[in-house]
């Protein structure tokens, strides 16, 4: 360094500007946390949903397949359903309220779904209700197809 001359500034950040970042980074968190853990049950919800309406498509498939009747049970005690597919692990609904309501024509049994050879099934309706709402799956008595309707929150 020259004698009359500024010494030269090392690059970075102050501890000011350091300070006021971490706050502003506070602050988002904050305000964005809540409305993530909001949206949380929403996405379990419709998680159980989509696993539940997808076992139900490959038990259909599987009925059509083999020719042979294939189904699915609700367990209320554990809270799960139970697949007649080889190897499908039940399908646990933990804090969720779940009614299966069969098709008044049908001779499934409480909580069953039934699929038949040809595609048609024994129909109803499977209503899984939760923190983030009700969710509805239809099962077509005259089709066998599965369908995800909307309900209130």
């Amino acid at each position: 360094m020259r004698p009359g001359t500024a010494p030269e500034q090392e690059a970075g950040f102050s501890l000011v500007e350091m300070l006021v970042v971490l706050a502003v980074l506070a602050l988002a968190a904050a305000i964005g946390i809540p409305s993530i853990g909001a949206a949380l049950p929403g996405r379990r919800l419709d998680g159980a949903v989509d696993a539940l309406a997808g076992e139900l498509g490959l038990l259909r498939a599987e009925a059509l397949r083999t020719g042979r009747r294939t189904r699915i049970v609700f367990d209320a005690r554990s809270n799960s359903f139970l697949s007649s597919r080889r190897g499908a692990p039940s399908l646990l609904m933990p804090s969720l309220r779940v009614a299966v309501e069969a098709d008044p024509l049908s001779r499934a049994g409480p909580g069953e779904i039934r699929f038949l050879p040809g595609g048609t099934s024994t129909g109803g309706r499977i209503l899984l209700a939760g923190a983030a709402g009700t969710r509805r799956l239809v099962v077509s008595r005259v089709t066998g197809a599965v369908r995800r309707a909307e309900e209130a929150p």
